[in-house]
C-alpha cells in the first residue's frame, strides 16, 4: 500500500504537491497505484481544506493529519 509524506505549508502547496506526485501517476497510466494513505505534516490548519483532498478521497485514499507544534 504506496504511503506518501508530505510537510505543506498552505493549502495550494499541497494542492502542487498532490498533482506533482500523486496525480501525476494518472498521467503515466499509473493511476492503479493510487491508494492507501497521504500523511500531511502542517503547521496552518488550513491546509486541511486543500481543494484535491476530495478527490482522492473520493479514490479512496485516507489522509492522515499531522499538526505541529
Amino acid at each position: 500500500m504506496p504511503l506518501w509524506k508530505f510537510e505543506a505549508s498552505s493549502p495550494e502547496d499541497l494542492d502542487r504537491r498532490l498533482r506533482s506526485e500523486v496525480l501525476a501517476l494518472d498521467n503515466l497510466g499509473r493511476g492503479d497505484e493510487i491508494h492507501g494513505t497521504i500523511v500531511v505534516s502542517f503547521s496552518d490548519e488550513r491546509v486541511t481544506s486543500a481543494s484535491l483532498v476530495p478527490l482522492l478521497e473520493a479514490r479512496g485514499v485516507t489522509f492522515h493529519w499531522e499538526p505541529k507544534a
